[in-house]
């Protein structure tokens, strides 16, 4: 006899937790499955920015993707305000703001502004004694540095306040037989839904195959995110030169010690870096850092990586699908949110389609007897740190 339920949905990050959690409150059964632990792969390995768009829209033109991404900041304070679709009132903050500053090359501040303002009207420009600690070190640089009313968040604190109104529901398995008619297996265990929905970044490719689907519906887009430590300064902050793409996003992160932090750096020293292997993207991130940051002495610290794919809908150039995006064969959904930002609208997506097909909570079954899901850890927690001199 299989085990059946309203939906089952696997991928253990943000966005099966945000979908668990609206699916759940919606009065389906729902159980969330997750082959390694809640928030490994990409939602631990991102930074944690919860941003409306501005560093899409820098050359003055609002994209697909900046346009989708607008109203994502409300939705999400909405929740952690208390009052929104999930209680999100455990989450902690990293910093209430993100900061844009130019990190090279020629930017103006009209074209900052204007392209801030066109997605946030709360954007403003600070001046220089409210620059951030690390900014100040560069006595000729006067700006311009732009404030964004935008959180960053501490990651785990979302990942176990989303758990948190799961209790019973989230299990570590591993789907390996999958049919269009939402029969699956997991670990020996045979289940049904109305609905399994996949929301398991690369795991939505192997999900694709049990399906013998051949057509392309997924791509990634590989990163090595660079950490390096200690550094005495915290800056959540884009490095802006002539393109959308920022030369430099950083985000750091207590190591424990008083004024001391890892540099989490993302943009495009990252997706430069995805193409070199380790030592050539540590000593490529370094020379960076030495010329965005020349006060700073960037010798005798320590240096990591953490590399992987962005897991996306496929798009025939290679680009960022505009928004989050949902594929159906049969009873199966996969479900990619793109980013971490847009987990909100993907669950919009997946109620769409429960509306449009009339699925309605039926399912009675209690949990599977499988392992509960625990937490996994941040990069820079299990990271092999080196010194660039003994690499």
């Amino acid at each position: 006899m299989a085990l059946e339920y309203d939906m089952i949905i696997f991928g253990g990050g943000v966005a099966g937790l945000w979908l668990c959690n609206t699916l759940k409150r919606a009065g389906y059964n729902v159980i969330l499955i997750e082959k390694d632990k809640l928030g490994a792969g990409q939602t631990l390995a991102s930074q944690g920015m919860i941003h409306g768009g501005q560093k899409y829209v820098l050359q003055g033109a609002m994209t697909h993707h900046a346009a989708s991404l607008a109203k994502m900041p409300e939705r999400w304070e909405s929740s952690f305000e208390g009052w929104g679709e999930i209680d999100l009132t455990g989450v902690e903050f990293l910093s209430e703001h993100q900061v844009m500053w130019p990190a090279g090359g020629i930017l103006s501040d009209v074209a900052v502004l204007g392209a801030a303002k066109l997605v946030n009207a709360d954007t403003k420009k600070l001046k220089r004694p409210d620059f951030p600690e690390v900014l100040q070190l560069k006595k000729k640089f006067k700006g311009p540095v732009y404030q964004l009313p935008e959180k960053v968040l501490e990651v785990r604190s979302l990942i176990q306040s989303l758990a948190k109104h799961l209790k019973g529901r989230l299990f570590q398995g591993e789907a390996t037989e999958l049919l269009p008619d939402g029969q699956v297996a997991v670990s020996g265990l045979v289940m049904r839904a109305q609905l399994v929905i996949f929301t398991a970044g690369t795991g939505n490719e192997r999900a694709l195959e049990l399906l013998k689907v051949k057509d392309r519906h997924a791509q990634r887009r590989p990163l090595r995110q660079i950490m390096v430590k200690p550094v005495p300064y915290a800056l959540y902050a884009h490095g802006i030169v002539g393109s959308p793409k920022p030369r430099l996003t950083v985000t750091a992160h207590p190591t424990g010690a008083p004024n001391e932090y890892v540099w989490y750096l993302g943009g495009a020293v990252a997706e430069e870096g995805a193409k070199m292997d380790d030592a050539a993207a540590l000593a490529f991130a370094k020379k960076e850092l030495s010329e965005i940051f020349p006060d700073i002495d960037w010798n005798g610290k320590e240096w990591a990586t953490w590399y992987g794919d962005r897991a996306e809908p496929f798009d025939a150039a290679g680009d960022m699908p505009p928004g989050p995006h949902v594929h159906q064969r049969g009873r199966v959904l996969m479900a990619w949110p793109t980013k971490l930002t847009f987990a909100p609208a993907l669950s919009d997506r997946v109620f769409d389609w429960l509306k449009d097909k009339d699925i309605h909570p039926v399912a009675k079954s209690p949990a599977p007897p499988l392992p509960t899901a625990g937490i996994a850890s941040y990069p820079w927690e299990v990271a092999e740190w080196r010194r660039l001199e003994d690499a």
